[in-house]
């Protein structure tokens, strides 16, 4: 067994006494102990045996899904969401939206866009009259990336209600009136060619919402005008050497703080679409379940086994667009790590770890990006992939919706083995 495991049960099974013993105690307090004070002992008494019963629940669904890694599985939490993945809401069929959930959104979220709902860009005309003359709408600049998607139409797949400060707080942060749209990934051609491959931030401002009942996906979208933005120095800002601003280095300034105490963030996440009920229920026991570690010095979900490593790889490759690659296992990516978990500069992620032993495919070599804190370009002495339909989920963030995609050294990846031909399928 491993240490995580051992960890997972010996908190799980000492929550299961803690259950017993509580609900001993309610039962001794309302039928042994004088009035008033045995119904009081019985009220907290029963009060703490919920409590233990719902962390042994949680532990028990972290060994089950600490299993299911072991088995090479999709993580849970990964499978129950599957049906907010960008593919998946692009091809869904259309889903009635209430009232209520519309009135809630345009209260909570700043917007009445829901994920899965159509939208269509608006002209570059209409979206300029909303920026002021560095380009920016409540601090978050419109990128010359984004002149593209003008006039087209998407799918909204997240809500911005939720998203990590990575530049002054490093703390979570919430943007009222903010979407992404599946399928607009900026390519940093007007900010030095950065390769980071992020999603572009959407302003409902921005956009019109479309009724697919009498206006389907099918249906021709107006074009815009390629000449419409043409000497327009708002779209400037930010875009020369030697630093650069873009959306991301702007997201402290465009969003706010969170009240990491309001029950209406709790809900946001359900009201948005971001996360599926049964995803929202499984991140939110094993948060709960990964509290408990924290206090009691416990090993967390996911996390590296502490027991026997394997040896570290050497001769990285390179690897091209479209190439098959297998995620290495845990125990030897462990090994290129460092004690802070990182290998030449770039961290490992806990997240990550939801892919080991998976197959992907490799989406792009990367080399260059923009640093998010001094807005200057950084060029990697050792280049990281990205692999297709592989982001970060925002499980452990609580539903971070920046949906990032995460960055993978060669030596963390290995060529996935060909597929044998049966002799039976040789002519």
């Amino acid at each position: 067994m491993s240490a995580a495991l051992k960890s997972y049960v010996k908190s799980t099974a000492a929550c299961l006494a803690f259950v017993g013993v509580s609900a001993a105690s309610a039962v001794a307090g309302l039928t042994l102990v004088p009035q008033p004070g045995g119904l009081l002992l019985g009220v907290l008494a029963a009060l703490g045996a919920l409590i233990g019963g719902v962390l042994t629940l949680a532990g028990t669904l972290v060994m089950w899904r600490h299993r299911r890694a072991a088995f090479g599985k999709l993580d849970l939490f990964l499978e129950l969401n599957r049906s907010r993945e960008p593919a998946a809401i692009e091809s869904a069929r259309v889903l009635h939206r209430t009232r209520l959930r519309r009135r809630l959104a345009r209260r909570f979220l700043g917007h009445d866009l829901i994920v899965g709902d159509l939208v269509e860009v608006r002209s570059w005309a209409e979206i300029r009259a909303t920026l002021d003359e560095r380009g920016c709408l409540e601090e978050l600049p419109f990128m010359p990336e984004m002149l593209a998607m003008c006039g087209r139409r998407a799918r909204v797949f997240r809500g911005m209600h939720r998203l990590f400060d990575y530049r002054k707080s490093r703390r979570m942060r919430h943007m009222r009136g903010a979407v992404l749209l599946a399928g607009a990934v900026c390519d940093g051609a007007s900010h030095g060619g950065c390769e980071a491959a992020c999603h572009t931030i959407w302003k409902a401002a921005w956009l019109r919402r479309v009724d697919p009942l009498h206006d389907g996906l099918n249906s021709k979208p107006p074009s815009r005008d390629p000449h419409s933005s043409e000497n327009d120095t708002s779209l400037e800002f930010g875009t020369q050497p030697p630093r650069f601003v873009c959306q991301l280095t702007q997201l402290h300034s465009a969003s706010e703080p969170v009240d990491n105490w309001s029950v209406i963030n709790f809900w946001r996440p359900l009201i948005a679409g971001n996360v599926a009920p049964a995803a929202f229920l499984v991140a939110w026991l094993t948060h709960l379940f990964n509290e408990l570690q924290h206090h009691r010095g416990g090993i967390g979900f996911p996390a590296f086994d502490s027991g026997a490593r394997a040896g570290a790889q050497s001769g990285e490759v390179r690897f091209k667009s479209g190439d098959q690659v297998h995620v290495r296992s845990p125990a030897a990516i462990r090994a290129t790590l460092n004690d802070r978990l990182i290998h030449r500069g770039m961290g490992f992620e806990p997240d990550m770890l939801k892919h080991c032993e998976g197959k992907y495919r490799v989406q792009a070599e990367i080399s260059k990006l923009i640093d998010i804190v001094t807005g200057e370009m950084r060029i990697m002495k050792t280049p990281a992939y990205l692999l297709r339909d592989v982001h970060f989920s925002g499980e452990r963030q609580l539903f971070n919706a920046q949906y990032e995609p995460l960055f993978w050294r060669a030596v963390w990846l290995r060529e996935a083995s060909p597929i044998p031909v049966a002799a039976n399928d040789v002519n």
